[in-house]
């Protein structure tokens, strides 16, 4: 998944944006919807700064669903994603915000709470120069009840099944008695938009091993742990696949054999040159 990142999001009548993020629900592993970016090219947002902007035009970031997508292609075309959408039905699109992630809704809770952003602290200078941040002095001032409507909104996101592909990727991996790895991507299968494994990086070695899990062993995903639990153990592992992402897992009509992230494999590249 990490590969379609910044991939382009083609309508029948031309270029409707540009792949962000996806999110996925964490029941039954599909992907629910497309995170695109339909501003093209480098632009400053200076929406605060004019009162004559349209309410429709600050917000650039759609959410496509899954139902609306065809296949991405294989080879020199694998850097797009068909939608059957046309451009115009894109920006008319959910925007961004409306269907948020849980780890999104958590930093939000956390910002408002706290009353200051998460990595926007003051920097604190002492007699020897620089020496860390300091959090604003109302940061930890609450009363009992905001502290309780605080601890009700979390066990309300905590009930949160939708999840970001760039939040998840980077969590820990815990099996049945100890800490496995960290999840290094994860497979889609583009027919059905579902989620097929996660690759688990045990960050020992250079270079590391990776292996193949399905999602069907990954009992639940806690965001607030930031971690996926499993059936497995380290024993299980010896005897998984390993993960390479030049292995030639993908075909198209002619039999080509194509990797992970859809590129062709050598001996295509070798039958086109002899």
């Amino acid at each position: 998944m990490k590969d379609l990142f910044g991939y382009s999001v083609v309508a029948p009548d031309g270029k409707a944006g540009k792949l962000k993020d996806l999110l996925f629900g964490d029941r039954h592993w599909r992907v629910r919807y497309l995170d695109v970016e339909t501003r093209f090219g480098f632009n400053l947002n200076l929406r605060y700064l004019s009162e004559e902007t349209k309410e429709e035009d600050k917000v650039t970031r759609r959410l496509i669903p899954t139902a609306e997508l065809g296949v991405p292609k294989l080879g020199l075309d694998r850097k797009e994603i068909p939608t059957k959408l046309s451009v115009e039905e894109v920006n008319k699109c959910e925007g961004f915000g409306s269907h948020l992630s849980a780890e999104e809704k958590y930093e939000m809770e956390f910002r408002r709470f706290f009353r200051h952003a998460i990595y926007d602290e003051r920097p604190l200078f002492g007699s020897l120069g620089y020496a860390g941040y300091m959090p604003p002095v109302t940061a930890y001032d609450h009363t009992e009840e905001e502290i309780r409507n605080h601890l009700d909104r979390m066990g309300e996101i905590a009930g949160e099944h939708l999840h970001s592909v760039k939040a998840v990727i980077g969590y820990h991996v815990v099996g049945k008695k100890e800490t496995l790895g960290i999840v290094g991507d994860l497979i889609l299968d583009v027919e059905n938009w579902k989620v097929a494994y996660l690759v688990l990086d045990t960050r020992h070695g250079i270079p590391s091993r990776k292996y193949l899990v399905d999602m069907t062993s990954v009992k639940r995903l806690d965001w607030s742990s930031s971690s996926m639990e499993t059936e497995l153990n380290s024993e299980d592992l010896m005897s998984m696949r390993r993960y390479w992402v030049h292995d030639p897992v993908n075909k198209d009509e002619a039999d080509h054999q194509y990797d992970y992230a859809g590129k062709p494999c050598l001996s295509n590249l070798m039958e086109d040159v002899f």
